[in-house]
């Protein structure tokens, strides 16, 4: 797999919506497969941010609309916020089938207390090797 055409091809909706995704991936020492958090790839002028790891781990579970997927927050969430409920969101689609429409507890990942739930709803689908990639926009239900 070429990651790089991977995911030009599934945030080709971000950009042609949003812009230019910034050149830098913020990513962790510690990374997510070992427990640290998700790297996100961003437009941080925008507060624009998807992740950009999760869709390619073989532990996701499809979502309920059978897709492998990522997550995206365009203006609601700071980027710590964002990478915190992006991180507990990559957890659970290692247990649970997450989709659209569904809608989940973060109030324990929030530390000051913004938001206690957010909803999923579809933003795109593109395939890449005849899988569809889905993107879910997370934002304050």
């Amino acid at each position: 797999m070429d990651y790089n055409d991977y995911y030009d091809i599934i945030f080709a909706p971000i950009e042609e919506k949003y812009g230019k995704l910034d050149e830098e991936t913020m990513t962790s020492i510690i990374g997510f497969s070992m427990g640290g958090p998700v790297s996100m790839s961003s437009i941080n002028s925008k507060r624009v941010y998807a992740s950009c790891e999760l869709s390619v781990y073989p532990e996701q579970k499809k979502s309920t609309d059978g897709y492998k997927f990522e997550f995206l927050s365009t203006g609601y969430f700071n980027a710590e916020t964002c990478q915190n409920i992006f991180t507990a969101l990559g957890n659970l689609s290692f247990n649970a089938q997450l989709g659209n429409g569904h809608t989940i507890d973060v109030s324990g990942v929030v530390g000051d207390g913004s938001v206690s739930l957010v909803k999923l709803s579809m933003f795109s689908c593109s395939t890449y090797l005849n899988e569809k990639i889905a993107i879910y926009e997370v934002s304050p239900a």
